[in-house]
């Protein structure tokens, strides 16, 4: 079942998100431990340093935003963030927009449909709330499961910063009107 719980969140459930949050840190590019913010503009980082290094700082940016949270009963499997009012440079010519900063899913789910149900949830439920029918995000071009999701669901690629998280890896900004 997935919910969308705004801010509002128990601590239990801020609990479990910090949970599934380190699960995943090492699966973004570059990990999310390594930066300051869901938004950051400069990717390139130096991800030196300790390995018991936790997304801390990401984590309290992080859960000021909006949230769905993917349930199984009182388990969260998974969830994703979203600021609302955004614009950046390279989404100036697609407008104001939600704009999904991060989705993750427990590993013990995956392969279950959860991400595609945070998206559908998003792209049905979510933004009339909001009265912006603009949904964006960025990944980067060696994700392969978010650029699939993406692209399946019909989503525009509205910018291409070359090298932007280091040499070889871009970011990939998406877009999505929903009516």
């Amino acid at each position: 079942m997935t919910e969308y719980r705004g801010k509002r969140l128990t601590q239990e459930e801020k609990d479990q998100i910090w949970e599934i949050l380190c699960e995943c840190d090492g699966e973004f590019y570059p990990k999310l431990s390594a930066r300051e913010s869901s938004s950051q503009k400069q990717l390139i980082v130096d991800e030196g340093g300790a390995a018991d290094v936790k997304p801390v700082t990401y984590f309290k940016e992080m859960i000021g935003q909006e949230f769905l949270v993917a349930k199984d009963g009182e388990r969260i499997t998974g969830f994703m963030t979203f600021k609302t009012d955004y614009i950046c440079d390279a989404l100036r010519e697609f407008g104001i927009s939600l704009y999904v900063t991060t989705v993750c899913v427990r590993h013990a789910c995956r392969g279950q449909g959860i991400m595609k149900e945070l998206y559908t949830c998003m792209e049905t439920e979510v933004w009339p709330h909001y009265g912006c029918n603009r949904i964006s995000t960025r990944t980067w071009s060696l994700n392969e499961a978010q650029l699939h999701e993406l692209d399946a669901r019909g989503w525009q690629r509205l910018a291409v910063l070359k090298n932007d998280r280091g040499n070889g890896v871009d970011t990939v900004y998406f877009g999505r009107v929903c009516e």
